[in-house]
């Protein structure tokens, strides 16, 4: 999966940057057909930080966002609310699938 991170306003470290990649992966269980994520971190005053996350999944884009008084708060909040959207998204398209060929029967 391809994960872009980038920040507004303000500058994140390395292992920021390594634990946000690895929080988005592993939203992966939740729905396997991630095929890109965009992370954007913004400092919007002293008071506010901002995290959005885009993700791109098949068939649609996916995004959750979160404005907190500090970064890890708005990060856990934002991956929270996509983690609760693409579970949406897997159940929906679970729900539509159609009933495999060995469990119909034929009528008679």
């Amino acid at each position: 999966m391809d994960v872009q991170i980038s920040a507004r306003h303000c500058t994140i470290s390395d292992t920021l940057q390594d634990h946000l990649k690895e929080e988005v992966e592993a939203l992966g269980k939740f729905y396997p057909n991630i095929t890109s994520a965009s992370i954007v971190l913004d400092r919007i005053s002293d008071l506010s930080r901002h995290c959005e996350i885009s993700l791109n999944v098949k068939g649609a884009v996916v995004v959750a966002s979160a404005d907190e008084e500090n970064m890890g708060k708005a990060i856990d909040t934002a991956l929270e609310r996509a983690k609760v959207q693409l579970k949406k998204a897997n159940e929906k398209q679970k729900a539509h699938q159609a009933e495999p060929v060995s469990n119909v029967t034929t009528p008679q």
